[in-house]
């Protein structure tokens, strides 16, 4: 499995592909920093073989064509069955899909690449379907990814899920340590005080739709009787200055906190929120329910049609109707403990099916899915695209779709 640098999501999916019986894993990481994320390096030891192809390296100041180079060294010096990468708009994605159809091995994409995503250009679409015509199989987040990976030529046969997964245990268990010891974490900021409050956790930038979180709160708070509850908000970044001018009364900005801090936050928060004009997945939401929180979820977010179940794990909204996500914030606080607490059990039991376990699963399916195709060699369509892309790429993510 490859992907450019490694987080905890990364490490609880290579986890729960090692426990899958008959699987042995290399993950494979193309450099040990980049610039979008601020996680801690990860270090180590893992039952998993771990390997670097750019160590010491930051993914986004790297060349592409060194990037290319370097993981299709690394994948010579491996070997592996099968590989498995991200996507079809990254040099580390061209250098698998080479590598694979060079050497008559499996070639997993691994997406969470919706149709609303971005807005979609005939030509565009026509060279993503050549170069994903050099994969054998899809991994993908849930149905609206499905749909999309169909449009590019994969069959629904060939298509298995669910790519998007955290560590539920991880969550579940600190979030219960939290509620039964929340003496421990009064430290934290925005956790001195014991009154209930909506939590939200983002990197704080235009599609996440913050700033129209914060006027729907307003309106909550003007619209409730009695005493509203808080809103913490955890993240950071360049439009928290903004962000902050624009806040009301109740809101505590909590910064960016590392994953070791988060169960404290789910499980002390009374219910999670989350606003996204557009999210591919959001991991988040699966962090909030394995902590056993209502899931209040925009329907611009990926995971919503598979996650959010209508009144039972959650509510969703639109994100540009801030009445809407007003009123589901006033639904939401005035539940009945008892219903709050159904509604969060409710949420945990339906992540169940979406852990790392379910994960290693998944990929073993999309491997086996994509064995018959394997013994290929690289089409001409998808031979010419990756030629002209990997010449004309000068930075990494110049092909990206998704802006921040």
């Amino acid at each position: 499995m490859i992907w450019p640098r490694f987080g905890p999501y990364h490490l609880a999916r290579l986890g729960g592909a090692h426990a899958h019986p008959g699987v042995e894993v290399v993950g494979l990481e193309v450099a040990s920093r980049d610039a979008t994320y601020e996680w801690n390096q990860e270090t180590g030891t893992t039952p998993w073989a771990w390997e670097v192809a750019l160590p010491g390296r930051v993914y986004d100041e790297v060349p592409p064509q060194e990037i290319e180079a370097a993981v299709m060294d690394a994948l010579d010096r491996i070997a592996p069955e099968a590989v498995a990468a991200m996507t079809y708009s990254t040099p580390e994605s061209w250098a698998a899909i080479r590598w694979a159809r060079r050497n008559r091995r499996v070639a997993v994409m691994m997406s969470e690449t919706r149709a609303v995503d971005a807005p979609r250009v005939g030509w565009r679409e026509a060279v993503k379907g050549q170069i994903a015509r050099g994969y054998d199989a899809a991994f993908v987040g849930g149905r609206p990814h499905r749909a999309y990976a169909r449009t590019l030529g994969f069959a629904d046969s060939a298509i298995a899920t669910p790519y998007d997964v955290v560590d539920n245990d991880f969550f579940a268990a600190g979030a219960d340590r939290a509620r039964a010891h929340p003496e421990a974490a009064r430290h934290l900021p925005g956790l001195d005080d014991d009154t209930p409050f909506f939590l939200a956790s983002n990197r704080f930038i235009p599609r996440k739709n913050l700033d129209g979180l914060l006027a729907a709160y307003e309106r909550y708070r003007q619209r409730t009787e009695g005493t509203p509850w808080r809103l913490l908000m955890l993240g950071d970044g360049d439009l928290r200055a903004d962000l902050e001018r624009q806040a009301g009364d109740g809101v505590v900005f909590c910064g960016f906190q590392q994953r070791d801090a988060l169960p404290a936050y789910y499980g002390l928060a009374s219910a999670f929120v989350h606003p996204a004009h557009m999210d591919q997945w959001g991991l988040v939401v699966n962090e909030a329910m394995a902590a056993g929180l209502p899931a209040l979820v925009s329907t611009g977010t990926g995971c919503a049609p598979d996650l959010v179940r209508e009144g039972e794990t959650g509510w969703t909204f639109a994100p540009t109707d801030l009445d809407a996500l007003a009123e589901r914030l006033r639904q939401t606080a005035a539940l009945s403990e008892a219903g709050r607490l159904a509604m969060g059990q409710a949420a945990r039991k339906h992540i169940a099916a979406y852990s790392p376990e379910a994960w290693g699963a998944g990929l073993a399916a999309a491997v086996a899915a994509g064995q018959p195709r394997a013994d290929r060699g690289l089409p001409l369509g998808a031979r010419l695209a990756l030629a002209l892309l990997s010449r004309a790429s000068r930075r990494v993510g110049a092909f990206h779709s998704i802006p921040d």
